[in-house]
């Protein structure tokens, strides 16, 4: 962006007051781009950076180590239960497999008595 600046009329004006054309072209110069604005659209904007309260929520490093170590425990404990969890499963289906070995040799020699039973009458 730039302010309208007549530089003929100001070189004039200049040499009128006495200067020479090259040093009267020279003021105009400096003057003219000294009156042209820089572009400052790419700045950043008071709504582009942060507040005191986005700073203040922000995490740093030692929350992040605090986040990992407090997860890392967690897992841990997890994995703790889960072996727990298995040992008791594991031992509930040993009983239920033993009791259903005996149920089965429970049956095994009913079957096996009530055939010899049959076997005496008959005979």
């Amino acid at each position: 962006m730039s302010v309208a600046f007549d530089t003929l009329g100001a070189t004039k004006r200049l040499r009128d007051a006495g200067l020479e054309e090259r040093a009267a072209e020279a003021i105009v110069e400096l003057v003219q781009s000294t009156a042209q604005f820089p572009d400052i659209s790419g700045l950043a904007t008071k709504a582009d950076t942060a507040t005191k309260t986005d700073l203040a929520n922000m995490a740093t490093k030692a929350d992040l180590a605090e986040l990992a170590h407090a997860t890392k425990m967690d897992i841990q404990a997890l994995k703790a239960d889960l072996a727990v969890a298995k040992h008791q499963i594991l031992a509930e289906l040993n009983d239920k497999l033993r009791f259903q070995g005996l149920a089965l040799m429970g049956g095994m020699t009913a079957i096996v008595g009530l055939a010899t039973a049959i076997i005496k009458l008959g005979s």
